[in-house]
């Protein structure tokens, strides 16, 4: 499992507008898994999946509620992550059920066509999701996304790796080894807050939510994650897939992620419908450093419809 540590972290028409204010917080069954989801605002729907792998909406939820007055958000808990259902023992899953996961939450919540926005790793999933239906995903936005392919994570890694400081690099190690690790809150949030460092424009400005939400339970659940997607984001190419997504998309990057740029723009490339945002001075988390701009794009490009 310790090989996919460092992968773990890249680190949503017709009835639209009847969707009531209704706030809701709770686990729902879908496809025979408890499933923790959030939903709060009025107007057409807009689902969000967060990153990871292993990481949860939290995150994600109290900067975009801003969108709340115009939309009706919904956010999930992935499979195995937050205060979803842990995996059970020999479950074997991988991006398909992630994607058959999203289409029950869609129809759970009884939406029809909706927009659909992926963050980092969620990204990802998003894209699945609207090459297998794309019936359902009236606009798609992809922000800070992670690669298209496994081809660029030797160079993510290194970019990391080149931003950190010695002393910072020696105490990753130092956690790494530690048997720990994967159980104690506190010290994977001290990685966690660590490696983040290196995702930022101004490492000052590392949030996250200070990981607060990050219990044990949930620490073994991001380890467990980062185990059974590790395979995936070894091996992953999704650029000739993306030729058949028709619809709309906004893709948010930024400047100095440590995601290669060029494979952001490979991205916009190879979607038939794509407009590009590179937000300067701003790095992974363009929510957190460079939130008015980040904002006012989304919605620009999601109107009043």
């Amino acid at each position: 499992m310790r090989k996919f540590i460092a992968l773990g972290i890249w680190v949503l028409s017709a009835g639209l507008a009847s969707l009531p204010a209704q706030e809701f917080a709770g686990v729902r069954q879908i496809n025979g898994r408890g499933i923790y989801c959030r939903a709060t605002g009025t107007g057409n729907p807009l689902v969000v999946v967060h990153g990871g792998p292993g990481l949860a909406h939290d995150y994600l939820f109290a900067p975009f509620s801003r969108l709340a007055k115009k939309r009706r958000l919904v956010f999930y808990d992935q499979m195995g992550s937050g205060r979803s259902d842990g995996f059970r023992q020999n479950d074997k899953v991988g991006m398909d059920e992630l994607v058959e996961e999203l289409e029950g939450v869609r129809k759970d919540f009884g939406l029809e066509r909706f927009d659909l926005a992926g963050q980092s790793w969620g990204a990802i999933v998003a894209i699945h999701y609207a090459v297998r239906y794309p019936q359902h995903v009236k606009r798609l936005l992809l922000l800070e996304p992670a690669p298209g392919s496994s081809e660029y994570l030797p160079a993510f890694q290194k970019t990391i790796m080149d931003r950190l400081s010695p002393e910072d690099k020696e105490a990753l190690a130092g956690y790494a080894r530690d048997p720990g690790l994967t159980s104690d809150p506190v010290l994977c949030r001290k990685w966690m807050n660590l490696r983040f460092k290196a995702y930022y424009f101004d490492p000052a400005r590392q949030d996250m939510g200070k990981l607060d939400y990050f219990d044990g339970e949930r620490v073994k659940k991001f380890f467990a994650s980062s185990a059974m997607f590790g395979p995936y984001l070894m091996n992953f190419d999704l650029y000739e897939a993306m030729k058949g997504v028709a619809c709309p998309v906004l893709i948010v990057h930024g400047e100095h992620d440590p995601i290669p740029t060029a494979a952001v723009e490979r991205m916009a490339l190879s979607l038939k419908n794509a407009e590009l945002k590179i937000v300067r001075k701003s790095g992974h988390f363009v929510h957190v450093e460079k939130a008015d701009e980040y904002f006012s794009a989304i919605e620009a490009f999601l109107g009043g419809k």
